[in-house]
């Protein structure tokens, strides 16, 4: 399959809140599902990762789409397990979740030191995942290579990880974004 056709593959299944589940491969096709989760989101959107510093949270289709569900009025909870304040303070989705932030908009950044896994792995390798509106999901179950398995009506299973997610993020440390750029740089 293109790279064309995945993505009308999975604007698609988003349009249409297909409950199938579908593997995605790399960091293009991760970007495809991210920016389909933000924009068929109307409430929250639930991410855990690593640090968003590099890789698809640096993308710039990834940060409008976040700005876009931000200025639709969407919550936005980010939970980090691999924050680095020196490589936030270079990266343009930092700046953007200062800015907004500085705004009062509702996006919240935490960190935490616990690396879930999926418990029928094996291998027992950590995950990451997003969630949207406790429907759609993509869990990223090799975060090496950005594969993942995902689906955008699955709410069984969204909201499982939801409530990991929120078991955690109350327990986590926030951290203040817009205090890494100061009011003249955001």
């Amino acid at each position: 399959m293109t790279d064309a056709n995945y993505q009308e593959f999975v604007k698609f299944l988003a349009d249409t809140k297909d409950s199938r589940i579908f593997l995605n491969s790399d960091e293009d096709h991760a970007l495809d599902v991210l920016v389909q989760i933000f924009q068929h989101s109307q409430t929250c959107v639930r991410i855990f990762a690593g640090n968003l510093c590099e890789h698809v949270g640096s993308q710039s289709d990834n940060i409008i789409a976040l700005s876009e569900f931000i200025e639709r009025g969407g919550e936005v909870r980010i939970l980090l397990n691999d924050y680095k304040e020196d490589k936030a303070k270079e990266s343009n989705l930092f700046k953007r979740i200062a800015y907004y932030e500085s705004l009062g908009k509702k996006i919240m950044v935490k960190s935490t030191t616990i690396k879930p896994i999926r418990y029928s792995d094996p291998n027992k390798k950590e995950v990451h995942f997003t969630v949207g509106d406790n429907v759609s999901y993509r869990l990223e179950t090799d975060i090496e290579n950005r594969k993942a398995e995902c689906s955008f009506n699955s709410p069984i299973f969204a909201k499982t990880l939801s409530d990991f997610f929120d078991s955690i993020y109350e327990k986590s440390t926030e951290i203040n974004i817009k205090n890494l750029f100061g009011n003249d740089n955001i």
